[in-house]
C-alpha cells in the first residue's frame, strides 16, 4: 500500500473531518431515524473525533513514525552485521590459570 503525500493526507483529513461535522449538526438540530442516529453516534462522531486528533497532532505523529522507521531500519541493519560476523567465542578464550 503506498502512503499519501502530506499536503493529499491533509485535504483528505479536512474533507473527512467537514463531512463528519455537518452529519453531526444535522444529528443535533434535525429529527433523524434510530438507525441514522446509532449511525452517527457509533461511526461519525468517532470518526470526526479520530480525524480532528489526526490534524491536531499530525507534526508529532510525523516524527514519531519518522524516528521508529529509523530505528527499525537501524536494527535490522545492525542485527545483519552482528550474526554474519560472529567471533568464534572458542578461540577467543584463553586458557585458564593453574
Amino acid at each position: 500500500m503506498k502512503a499519501l503525500a502530506a499536503g493529499r493526507q491533509r485535504k483528505l483529513q479536512r474533507s473527512v473531518h467537514l463531512l463528519a461535522g455537518v452529519l453531526l449538526l444535522g444529528y443535533v438540530y434535525a429529527p433523524a431515524p434510530v438507525r441514522v442516529q446509532e449511525l452517527i453516534r457509533f461511526l461519525v462522531f468517532p470518526l470526526l473525533v479520530a480525524t480532528g486528533v489526526a490534524m491536531w497532532q499530525a507534526p508529532r505523529i510525523r516524527r514519531l513514525r519518522k524516528s521508529a522507521r529509523s530505528q527499525l531500519h537501524t536494527r535490522s541493519r545492525r542485527g545483519r552485521s552482528s550474526t554474519d560476523q560472529q567471533p568464534d567465542t572458542a578461540s577467543t578464550h584463553a586458557a585458564p590459570l593453574r
